[in-house]
């Protein structure tokens, strides 16, 4: 067993590593590194790892701008990286930051960064750095918010995203044992002040572990709960997944139609399994809704009194003959953003779709600029059905409630995304003065997908542009 503190040799850190394979022959893997202790032990022990196969780590720093010293520490992290031979690249999180949910909004950035790095350069494996106190906080945040069984099995070891592998190789390890491992090489950390700022729920539910290990109920204990929960998720998913194939169908307005009989039929934590995955993909959230809102939504769709009723960001509604329809509900969506230059990162807008420009040959200042992506509403909704008949062309058949919540690129020279609706991806609409929007490719992201089957299925509809 290793010790509370004890540094992590290469001989351990092989041994977390080996469950968590198939590797490459000589593997190329990614480190998220922040610069405080864990990433950064994670980073050369990572190095050390790959190299000693014949592979290579670069390790990424997403500077979100959020903090006036953030960019002096990715300065830092590239220079100590520098020193241990190891390459390193800073990705900025550009643009306006939104003023509600900023927490998740750089998290998701975050994400979409490092994987549009890893895509970009053919890297499989994403490596970071949770370690066995993350996952026993993690567990503690989720039993005092209701979790049921997905959420009291934590963090997983390996989990997919669209282009990487996500590998979390510490999860059994003190987090003590980094700040260990980096005393060793005599390498230094930076510690981030927002790891003792009591707002933060992480940090209350941290500042009471002493007394909870005091009690019996300390990191090894919590993290086998996670791992026995994590077996126990596994074959809820695989039944899930079943019910979600058979039950739902996406369509490229991002409306599902359900079988709402069959999705529900069955044990309750089953049904609600797979009632809390759909509106998570139709509402483009990271994780299901609670499980006491998820029961009384199921009890009141059995009884058929659901109608109209919202929950996850997503409306519900009967469709006829034992179906429903859900969208994303038209409350709470995101604050117009610009459209990504030629080259840039992806931009993830509202949860659900991933919007790109590929470089273009005239390189990044090639693009007009002053387009935006935001939620096309009531009136923009009208001003497209206008068009499209003055046109003689047909007006998708999108369900009223989901009109409003399509997304719309708007060219609008600086009004704040409230200018002339140029294109809507989503139903193939598009006018001949939106500039540039030809080289504009959208796509579902990653969490919007009820499984790998169901997402292949609503990539190839009909109405996404590329």
């Amino acid at each position: 067993m290793l010790g509370h503190a004890a540094p992590l040799d290469t001989a351990t850190f092989a041994a977390c590593m080996r469950p968590l394979g198939p590797f490459e022959p000589a593997p190329r893997l990614a480190v998220g590194v922040s610069g405080g202790p864990d990433s950064l032990a994670l980073v050369l022990l990572a190095h050390d790892w790959a190299v000693a196969r014949g592979g290579s780590v670069t390790a990424l720093t997403v500077d979100h701008g959020l903090r006036a010293e953030s960019a002096v520490e990715a300065r830092a992290v590239a220079a100590w990286m520098a020193a241990a031979g190891i390459p390193h690249h800073t990705l900025a999180w550009h643009g306006p930051h939104p003023v509600h949910g900023l927490q998740a909004a750089a998290r998701a950035a975050r994400f979409d960064r490092l994987e549009d790095w890893c895509r970009r350069h053919g890297v499989l494996d994403l490596l970071l750095a949770h370690h066995r106190d993350d996952q026993a906080e993690t567990l503690l945040q989720r039993l005092g918010q209701g979790s049921g069984p997905d959420g009291l099995a934590g963090m997983a070891p390996v989990s997919y995203r669209r282009h990487v592998r996500v590998v979390r190789p510490l999860l059994d390890v003190p987090g003590a044992c980094t700040r260990a491992t980096l005393t060793a090489r005599g390498q230094t950390w930076i510690e981030d002040p927002s790891n003792a700022n009591s707002l933060f729920q992480r940090v209350r539910v941290r500042d009471l572990t002493p007394a909870l290990a005091d009690a019996g109920v300390a990191g090894p204990g919590l993290a086998l709960v996670a791992a026995r929960a994590a077996e126990r998720r596994e074959e809820h998913r695989r039944r899930r997944d079943v019910r979600l194939v058979e039950a739902v169908a996406l369509d490229a307005f991002g409306v599902a139609r359900v079988d709402m009989a069959r999705l529900l039929a069955g044990p309750p934590s089953e049904a609600r399994a797979a009632l809390g995955r759909l509106l998570a993909c139709v509402g483009g959230r990271d994780r299901s809704p609670r499980v006491q809102p998820l029961e009384r939504l199921r009890r009141h769709l059995l009884d058929g009194s659901a109608a109209g009723m919202t929950l996850g960001r997503c409306h519900l509604w009967p469709a006829g003959e034992g179906t429903w329809r859900v969208c994303r509900e038209g409350r709470h969506l995101p604050d117009p953003m610009p459209v990504p230059r030629p080259g840039d990162p992806a931009v993830l807008w509202d949860g659900r779709l991933s919007v790109r420009v590929p470089a273009r040959d005239g390189g990044p200042d090639a693009d007009p600029g002053g387009r935006w992506i935001g939620a096309l509403g009531a009136e923009g909704w009208r001003t497209v059905v206008r068009a499209l008949r003055e046109a003689g062309r047909p007006v998708p058949p999108v369900p009223a409630p989901a009109r409003a919540v399509l997304m719309a690129v708007r060219s609008s020279d600086g009004l704040g995304g409230d200018g002339m609706v140029g294109a809507v991806p989503q139903i193939g609409y598009s006018t001949r003065s939106a500039e540039g929007h030809a080289g504009l490719v959208v796509r579902p992201a990653a969490r919007l997908s009820l499984t790998e089957a169901a997402r292949r299925l609503y990539e190839s509809a009909d109405g996404l542009c590329e």
